[in-house]
């Protein structure tokens, strides 16, 4: 909280130094580009409004400005400002173009058609499961597509690749968004490569659809070995600064956010504790409501615990936490993006503190009941062997 409050501070202190000299910054235009780009490296303050202002110019001048300033930056903030401002753009379509490319892409379009290898990112569906995309222009025209289906837990699950038209990669983005609720969002193609190749380390067995094709898909895209990096949300966002926030202060109510919305624990893990929670239920003890209400409340507290600080399952949840703080921050939402890190943060770190989660003992919860529901379901529709008179 501290750190952002000191980025407020510092970019109103700047934006307040570029208005009194007279440029116009709450509704920049193209033109603006060049006044403000002669104003960056003065000092700190003002180079971050700079950088700040820039990203809020939807034009391809202002990409290319941002690019330039990106190499230019004298500190870590700074840098870190100017990639916040560029991913804005790109969120809208506008991305560096290559050397055969100089015009943005269409508005709208929430994907790059650089002439180089670019990644996307789906948030976190389900129980672990996203969407990436590597692309590339092939030389005899058209994008080579690689769609890859990852779980965190059981590696790479389908995959996809073929050549197709930008108009199609488009209209593609265009139906995820509109029709399963999930937007694409950029990230360094080393990082996506990374994913897919990970993913397809896990698969032991019994490949998913394509899966066996990756090797010989993956050469269409680069030649390149496979480079582990840290997340993109830590090229806009530093993690040092949500260390000193406290998990405990997180509202379940992020669980309603898009990101969020879809999030289940799988059965496997809770299962000793859907156990538990039935011995309960049958127990010949009689409790009030107040116990019932404790003792579930315990059970779900030693099921985040347990579940998520696992040895085997720390790193997953870890990883589904960084990618929905990155959506949120690229979709405006910088604080929620935040507090999301600081429980990653906290799982990191092995200690989610003596108050509990409110997010994640919502998601238990939610997970239970989910789960709960089925086995009602699935036991109504087993055939019965008693027959009524």
């Amino acid at each position: 909280m501290a750190r952002q409050n000191t980025r407020d501070k510092t970019l109103r202190s700047g934006l307040g130094t570029l208005r009194s000299e007279g440029l116009e910054i709450d509704s920049p235009d193209a033109t603006m580009v060049e006044p403000l780009v002669r104003r960056f490296g003065a000092e700190p303050a003002v180079s971050a409004a700079v950088a700040h202002v820039l990203g809020r110019i939807r034009d391809a001048a202002a990409v290319a400005a941002l690019k330039d300033l990106e190499q230019r930056a004298g500190s870590k903030e700074i840098r870190r400002e100017v990639r916040r401002s560029l991913f804005k753009l790109a969120q809208g379509g506008l991305v560096p173009a290559g050397p055969e490319e100089s015009r943005p892409a269409e508005a709208g379009a929430n994907f790059s058609l650089a002439p180089e290898i670019e990644g996307y990112l789906s948030s976190v569906t389900g129980a672990g499961s996203r969407m990436v995309i590597l692309t590339r222009p092939q030389p005899g025209g058209g994008l080579m597509v690689m769609q890859a289906a990852v779980n965190d837990r059981r590696g790479l699950e389908r995959l996809g690749g073929n050549v197709i038209r930008r108009k199609e990669l488009r209209q593609m983005m265009e139906d995820m968004r509109a029709q399963l609720q999930v937007s694409m969002t950029p990230v360094p193609w080393e990082y996506a490569d990374w994913l897919v190749h990970e993913a397809y380390q896990k698969v032991t067995e019994s490949p998913g659809e394509g899966v066996a094709d990756y090797p010989r898909l993956r050469t269409h895209l680069t030649a390149a070995r496979p480079t582990r990096r840290s997340h993109p949300v830590f090229d806009l966002v530093a993690d040092d600064g949500v260390e000193s926030m406290a998990p405990s202060e997180t509202s379940e109510k992020l669980l309603e956010e898009p990101e969020f919305r879809t999030w289940f624990v799988e059965k496997d893990l809770l299962e000793p504790f859907l156990e538990r929670l039935e011995d309960t239920e049958q127990s010949r003890i009689v409790l009030n409501p107040m116990q019932k209400e404790e003792r579930y409340r315990g059970i779900v507290r030693e099921a985040v615990e347990g579940i998520v600080l696992g040895e085997e399952t720390r790193p997953v949840f870890e990883g589904r936490l960084e990618d929905a703080a990155l959506h949120l921050h690229v979709s405006g939402q910088e604080e929620k993006a935040r507090a999301v890190l600081a429980i990653a943060s906290a799982i990191r770190r092995g200690d989610l503190g003596s108050l509990g989660v409110p997010l994640l003992e919502a998601l238990v919860m939610r997970s239970l009941g989910l789960h709960k529901a089925q086995e009602k379901q699935e036991a109504a529709e087993e055939p019965s062997l008693i027959v009524k008179p």
